[in-house]
């Protein structure tokens, strides 16, 4: 059974699920997006989990469509995706 804890589906994933995610992590935080500040790291976390489920398994678009989430604020601490 799956739950819902900060916005997030609890789920299971591989190791390498994990791997890829690692990847895509390291690659969106060493691109030039501008990721400053050290609460995008869990917000970047949080949108390489929400699109990965969403089927988004390639790490350089993975990282990416997740830094540019995260840039742009469309991801916020809350977890939630805010369209304004």
């Amino acid at each position: 059974m799956l739950t819902r804890q900060d916005g997030l589906q609890v789920g299971v994933f591989t190791p390498d699920d994990l791997e890829l995610m690692r990847n895509a992590f390291h690659l969106a935080l060493s691109s030039e997006k501008g990721l400053d500040g050290s609460d995008k790291g869990e917000d970047l976390g949080r949108s390489i989990i929400r699109l990965y489920r969403m089927g988004l398994h390639e790490p350089q678009k993975l990282g990416a469509v997740a830094a540019l989430m995260t840039s742009t604020r469309l991801v916020r601490s809350t977890g939630r995706l805010h369209i304004s």
